[in-house]
């Protein structure tokens, strides 16, 4: 499972893509419904290969927002959505090289995530 943040120049203001992944297949409609809250961005669901040594493929989503802002807003409502799930779930955030894994022992410490990925937000 991996998820891929990069910048993406489309028509119109730049688009800012990210990919999320949920450790429970079952929980990525709830986490597309959760997001879909946020004002500006769209998100598709798409299939992404395993990396290599992993096992099988599976489903993330992908994110496009107008601003970089709005990408803090989305890993922001992350602590919110782990803490509403009945069992534990994790979530990674991908941007090149950097990655980040959301799990309900670090939702508290979710801004040094957000500099890491954008020290501006």
């Amino acid at each position: 499972m991996g998820s891929l943040i990069s910048e993406t120049p489309r028509e119109g203001p730049e688009v800012t893509e990210i990919r999320l992944s949920i450790s429970d297949g079952a929980e990525l409609r709830s986490l597309r419904e959760h997001l879909r809250r946020i004002r500006g961005v769209e998100i598709e669901q798409i299939p992404f290969a395993s990396r290599p040594g992993s096992l099988g493929a599976s489903d993330v989503l992908q994110i496009a927002v107008p601003a970089v802002g709005v990408i803090a807003v989305v890993i922001r409502t992350l602590p919110d959505f782990i803490r509403s799930r009945r069992s534990s779930v994790t979530i990674t955030v991908e941007s090149g090289d950097m990655k980040a894994t959301i799990t309900g022992e670090n939702i508290d410490d979710i801004e040094p995530i957000v500099k890491r990925f954008y020290p501006d937000a």
